[in-house]
């Protein structure tokens, strides 16, 4: 079973869900980059509420993601500070921090390459063993969306594709059965899994950054949260019998 998304950063806890249950990602890289979206930016929790976390990049028309560069204002030691002053009071901070500060500290020039770092980081500490792949490194020729997907599927061997609801809009199930690819919808939104954050007298936020379940839970807090809500949504008998 295969996940393709544009590579986010610090992302939230459904794409870290499927690190730990698909056997393949695909970072999407090599389409345009948007402004606004989950590449540069993610939300942490604070004693005021929502905050974001933010990577500056520089803004060209039409570039692709793999392209788009970090730009020079991005201070990684700045960031850091923001996320231990946001979760000081929390058990794992130091264990959450020890984990991301090699990858934002490394002097990367371009975004997609410090967000797959970061993330190949985080997935090591949860314990994934999933394969990380860039399509960008993929020979995809097709122009229609699903007709895209559906190559990303082939380069990768994978007959099963786990799709996040964002891509109903576009996503044809039965034009990639066409290709022998079929469709699970992975739904998180509705089945978000709650813990106890940080700033417990404010309600939950679901959507966070995977640094707000780390840093209550710690790694493997957070992978023993995620395998039981996928382990519960989609058994591995009904994995087994899709492939």
């Amino acid at each position: 079973m295969i996940y393709i998304e544009q590579p986010p950063f610090a992302p939230w806890l459904g794409f870290c869900e499927a690190l730990l249950g698909c056997d393949t990602v695909a970072f999407y890289d090599d389409v345009q980059y948007t402004q606004g979206g989950w590449q540069n930016r993610n939300r942490v929790k604070t004693a005021d509420g929502i905050a974001w976390l933010t990577v500056p990049v520089v803004r060209e028309t039409g570039q692709l993601i793999k392209d788009t560069r970090i730009a020079s204002t991005f201070d990684p030691d700045r960031l850091l500070r923001q996320i231990r002053l946001a979760y000081a009071r929390t058990p794992y901070i130091d264990e959450a921090l020890n984990v991301l500060r090699p990858a934002l500290t490394a002097g990367h020039e371009h975004l997609a390459d410090l967000n797959i770092d970061l993330i190949t980081a985080l997935a090591t500490a949860l314990g994934s063993r999933t394969r990380l792949l860039r399509t960008s490194q993929m020979k995809i020729t097709a122009a229609d969306k699903t007709e895209r997907l559906a190559q990303i599927c082939a380069s990768a061997g994978e007959r099963v594709l786990w799709a996040g609801s964002g891509t109903r809009d576009y996503l044809d199930p039965s034009q990639l059965e066409h290709h022998q690819v079929s469709v699970r919808w992975n739904e998180f939104t509705d089945r978000h899994p709650q813990y106890l954050q940080a700033w417990p007298r404010q309600k939950f936020m679901p959507g966070l950054s995977v640094i707000d379940a780390v840093c209550a839970l710690g790694w493997a807090g957070t992978a023993a949260l995620l395998r039981t809500s996928f382990e519960a949504y989609l058994p591995h008998a009904e994995r087994g019998s899709a492939a």
